[in-house]
């Protein structure tokens, strides 16, 4: 519920939305009373004293601080009133790094959403804030992810409007290949962003077929809500979602990778970012120079992508199966130089 501006004496609302504003452009430096009084053209230091307290019973938090020679009283606001709208500088740099991710992630649809939100942001913020914000800005770089276009404008809202209001869809997908879509009758249960695979996939359950897909958005062409629709298996829909890597995925019991990591590069980078794998731990030898990695997955295409990338650096320890699927991926790969 937003809360109203109370005002008082010789206090109105602009003048009490035009201290908050001097406030939060003076920034950590603040402003002196006589400062405020000048800037809100010439007004009485009472005038300054009642804005003041009207701001700190409406939620605000003022700080006063003496600073200067001969020493004086500076008010720096620390938070700003129930009412108040501005944006911090923070704010703003949250969405704009969230709008960056999302894009090298390939998620365009979500980049165009935060986009929006960011346009509003940007008319709240104050000057000084947005001073900082184009500072930061210029400095932050994303880099190393991919564009994966949705061909239909259409596709989004239809989806969030059946997870919304619980039906069903209709989807028409032209899986990788494929020359001509297939038509799809699924229940959806979430739409999901993935870092490995970089991109964004709406995870459903197909009942005529009794199983869990994870179909990726940008193959999308047609998405429409159907009929009211429950998952008849939500247990097994969550253990795919739980512990998919890479949008593959399976309704299968999870099972345990174990991955013997060479390097003390690898091993160091691992402490200080571990990677967000289902149920993963990580256990580095006394010398530092390896680690045994272990995580649990579904479906064996994940994570054997990400222990390809390791090359050499990485042994596959249990499960053996997988040892030997490796193996031949390989001995495959080698025969080709």
């Amino acid at each position: 519920m937003a809360i109203g501006i109370q005002t008082g004496g010789l206090v109105d609302r602009e003048r009490l939305r035009s201290t908050v504003s001097l406030l939060r452009d003076a920034g950590p430096t603040g402003l002196t009373k006589h400062q405020i009084a000048r800037k809100l053209g010439g007004v009485s230091l009472r005038t300054v004293d009642r804005a003041i307290q009207l701001l700190e019973e409406q939620g605000a938090r003022i700080e006063r601080v003496r600073a200067g020679r001969p020493s004086v009283i500076h008010f720096q606001m620390k938070k700003g009133p129930g009412w108040d709208e501005n944006i911090s500088s923070d704010a703003r740099l949250a969405l704009r790094l969230a709008s960056l991710m999302l894009a090298q992630g390939g998620a365009q649809l979500w980049q165009e959403k935060i986009d929006a939100i960011e346009r509003l942001a940007s008319e709240r913020m104050s000057n000084r804030d947005r001073r900082v914000f184009q500072q930061l800005q210029g400095a932050v770089r994303v880099q190393g992810g991919v564009e994966d276009p949705v061909e239909s404008p259409e596709v989004l809202e239809p989806i969030l409007k059946a997870l919304e209001t619980g039906k069903s869809l209709r989807l028409e997908y032209r899986s990788a290949g494929s020359a001509r879509p297939k038509v799809h009758e699924v229940v959806p249960a979430a739409l999901t962003h993935d870092l490995y695979s970089s991109g964004t996939f709406l995870l459903a359950w197909e009942p005529s077929k009794r199983k869990a897909l994870n179909l990726r958005l940008s193959r999308i062409l047609q998405a429409k809500p159907q009929k009211a629709a429950s998952l008849p298996e939500p247990e097994a829909i969550e253990r795919a979602a739980r512990y998919q890597i890479g949008g593959w995925l399976s309704t299968d019991e999870p099972f345990e990778v174990q991955v013997r990591i060479e390097g003390a590069n690898w091993v160091q980078s691992m402490k200080e970012a571990p990677p967000a794998l289902p149920d993963f731990d990580f256990r580095p030898a006394k010398d530092g120079l390896s680690a045994l990695a272990t995580f649990k997955a579904n479906h064996p295409s994940g994570p054997q992508r990400w222990i390809l990338q390791f090359g050499d650096a990485a042994e596959v320890i249990a499960p053996e199966w997988m040892r030997k699927e490796i193996k031949e991926r390989l001995e495959k790969t080698l025969a080709k130089y």
